[in-house]
């Protein structure tokens, strides 16, 4: 797995969320429960971003497996493999 790439892909979507408008959230974005979510969402990335630089990235948090490359690039923030997050 490129862990450059993924931490482009989090700072990506951190930008994208910054400005409101990642996953469509347009004017949506301004409303309390988007704005809510969205702050959820930066700080899931955020998170995701501190255990690539302290090498725990790309591991469950539950289970200890390794998190498919498939499911980190459809989710790059998640610390969960796709059994756990099931």
């Amino acid at each position: 797995m490129d862990f450059i790439v993924q931490k482009e892909r989090l700072e990506t979507r951190l930008s994208a969320l910054s400005a409101g408008i990642l996953a469509g959230e347009g004017i949506a974005a301004l409303t309390a429960g988007a704005a809510g979510n969205r702050g959820t969402r930066v700080g899931a990335i955020l998170t995701a971003l501190d255990r690539l630089e302290a090498g725990e990235y790309g591991y469950c948090r539950i289970c200890g497996a390794d998190i498919s490359a498939d499911h980190l690039a459809a989710h790059p923030e998640t610390p969960f493999c796709e059994s756990c997050s099931a």
